[in-house]
């Protein structure tokens, strides 16, 4: 009965242990065919769990790397959109200077007239741009809303919001991908300060204003009116929402300057002044460059020798410059956001590929150690198959 029961532990030790070499040759040919060292979780527990946080990296790398193209894409549009834009502004800039020096006829006036009506067009019309999606560009936060109109009186108004849609690029870092149209067009700085000049001038004046500022937000609206003095010099009036509080001699120098409690008023003139020059103050700290156009178109229409219709030409050439260098500004940032997306890509880029390198020492497969333990393996499977061969062939029965 003894000896029964060591045959069989003798017979089972060899067969399990011929099971193990075979799991081992097994486990190398399909480590050699996959090419990873790490076939399941229980190879190497730790190891596992590491690659797949690698892993989950790579996966939010993939998906930062797709937000930039898209938003890449999309500056990439509104670059060129508002470098002809840009160009617009430039273009008319032009325009109404060749209208102000007086050496046009009517007719070439006329025409120079509708050029900026059909410029003003274009303008609106890119304004009104969208993307392959069908959304509104300039819109804001509102795609689905086109953003700019032209009511009967051909006031373009302004129908999205303030606000900039943003895209995730990195853990830390949102960029923006849009620039709300009114900001671009219709909210830029006012050349002249904080007020709009409005000019009522003599046969001959070449007066203009050079800048009126305000230290706080004064919502009054100031006139200036000149006088001849015996001295042959020019006196002013200034007058407050209609009442008179400020009067004496002008001085090109220092300009007109008016203290109202904590308000104070700082006007500077240039030019040639005609005694019964006015120019009236209107508040005014930013313009929209479709107000520019129409007042250009306006008073291009007015015959040359009038000198109020020259001056006020005269601003919105100030106006459309201040617009094309707004838009200038606006290119450029939109330029620096694009050079933080190829520096942001080229971060995520590297990172992927500093994290293969990490999860590649994990996971895949050194051929040369591999062969040699699938060799190694091999020749204990083929002992294991030649000792199993041996026991089964002891037996009583051989030597009967």
């Amino acid at each position: 009965m003894i000896n029964r029961i060591a045959s069989f532990h003798n017979y089972q030790a060899v067969q399990n242990d011929l099971r193990r070499q075979e799991t081992k040759v097994h486990h190398n040919q399909a480590q050699l065919a996959s090419g990873k060292k790490l076939l399941t979780p229980a190879d190497n527990p730790l190891a596992t769990h590491y690659i797949q946080n690698v892993s989950q990296q790579e996966e939010q790398l993939n998906q930062y790397l797709d937000a930039i193209t898209l938003v890449r894409n999309r500056l990439s549009h509104q670059e060129v959109l508002v470098s002809n834009a840009e160009e617009f502004a430039d273009d008319a800039t032009r325009n109404v200077m060749e209208m102000i020096n007086g050496a046009l006829s009517p007719e070439d006036r006329d025409a120079h007239a509708r050029e900026l009506q059909e410029m003003e067009s274009n303008l609106l019309h890119l304004a009104n741009s969208q993307d392959e999606s069908g959304n509104y560009i300039f819109a804001g936060t509102k795609p689905k809303v086109q953003p700019f109109f032209r009511d009967n009186n051909d006031k373009v108004t302004y129908s999205g919001d303030q606000y900039q849609r943003k895209m995730r690029i990195s853990n830390s870092l949102e960029m923006p991908f849009n620039t709300p149209g009114d900001q671009l067009l219709m909210k830029i700085d006012n050349p002249f300060g904080d007020f709009e000049p409005k000019y009522q001038l003599q046969k001959g004046s070449e007066l203009l204003l050079d800048s009126a500022r305000s230290n706080n937000s004064d919502n009054s609206t100031y006139k200036v009116s000149f006088v001849g003095l015996p001295s042959g010099k020019f006196g002013y009036q200034l007058e407050q929402d209609g009442s008179v509080v400020k009067t004496g001699e002008f001085n090109p120098k220092e300009g007109i300057n008016y203290t109202d409690g904590d308000n104070s008023l700082d006007v500077k003139f240039k030019g040639q002044i005609k005694a019964g020059d006015q120019v009236t103050l209107k508040p005014r700290t930013s313009f929209s460059l479709f107000n520019s156009f129409q007042d250009a178109i306006e008073y291009s229409k007015k015959p040359v020798s009038d000198a109020s219709a020259t001056a006020e030409l005269q601003r919105v050439s100030e106006e459309l410059h201040e617009g094309f260098l707004h838009l200038t500004k606006a290119r450029t940032d939109i330029g620096a956001r694009l050079n933080t997306l190829d520096t942001q890509e080229d971060q995520h880029r590297d990172f992927k590929i500093s994290l293969a390198k990490s999860k590649s020492e994990f996971e895949d497969l050194d051929y040369s150690d591999a062969v040699i333990e699938f060799n190694e393996n091999s020749r204990a499977l083929e002992a294991s198959q030649k000792a199993f061969g041996k026991t089964k062939d002891l037996t009583l029965f051989n030597y009967i």
